[in-house]
């Protein structure tokens, strides 16, 4: 496995597991009106919204290369 390929399954993965932990911030501040929850799943939603801007910039130039 090229460092490109490992490189672009590990945002992904990042991804998926940022999203998750934003839908469980989110649930945990639906059933228990926790604010820190609340926080813990924007903080995660944003920081998927990034990681998703990081790897298709990063896709752009490593599809350029050999």
């Amino acid at each position: 496995m090229s460092l490109r390929i490992f490189h672009i399954i590990f945002v992904m993965v990042c991804v998926a597991l940022s999203i998750w932990v934003g839908v469980w911030g989110i649930r945990g501040y639906m059933l228990d009106r926790n604010t820190g929850a609340l926080v813990l799943g924007l903080v995660f939603f944003a920081s998927g919204a990034a990681l998703v801007y990081y790897g298709t910039k990063v896709y752009a130039k490593l599809r350029d290369l050999p």
